[in-house]
């Protein structure tokens, strides 16, 4: 057989070899000692552990097709009662890849409807100043798209009519 034919082959046996299929996730959520558990279709469950600063994971969600998972990680805060989201963190691939944004709270988020993006909105915790928004993608982390809009007198955020499709997306999916 020639080499080229062989390459071909191998390639193939790989793509189908079970170590090379890419998970299909069918559940995730936090359990009661304060991990995240996330059920696959195949193989055992995952456990993700919180980071030492960490008190809880929020909005968790399954991509559509099934192959990411994503949560905010909530943290203390000096000035609320609550804990509040400082990270978006996307597990896809055996891979964790965590988004910061500009470091203010993420307050919404979500998938794109094909699974290969995410994106999300930040902003202070009382008032909407500081309103930024990310498009990444879950493979890389790459940045795809950013968008502040102005802020008005009254301290709430106006989007512009020519806002970016994916922020309108993610605004309407509030």
């Amino acid at each position: 057989m020639p080499f080229r034919s062989w390459i071909v082959v191998l390639v193939c046996i790989a793509a189908a070899s079970p170590c090379f299929a890419a998970d299909t996730y069918v559940s995730a959520r936090a359990d009661s000692g304060g991990s995240l558990r996330i059920q696959r279709a195949k193989g055992p469950g995952i456990v993700v552990t919180r980071d030492r600063e960490q008190v809880g994971f929020d909005k968790v969600a399954i991509s559509k097709d099934g192959r990411s998972v994503g949560w905010l990680a909530l943290y203390e805060n000096c000035c609320t009662s609550y804990p509040i989201p400082l990270k978006l963190t996307v597990y896809s691939a055996g891979r964790s890849r965590t988004f910061e944004g500009n470091r203010l709270p993420i307050w919404y988020w979500q998938f794109t409807p094909d699974g290969r993006r995410v994106s999300f909105e930040q902003e202070t915790v009382h008032g909407g100043l500081g309103v930024h928004y990310e498009l990444r993608e879950v493979a890389t982390g790459r940045l795809v798209a950013q968008y502040d809009p102005q802020v008005t007198e009254e301290d709430r955020r106006s989007l512009a009519e020519d806002a970016p499709a994916w922020v309108s997306q993610l605004d309407a999916s509030r």
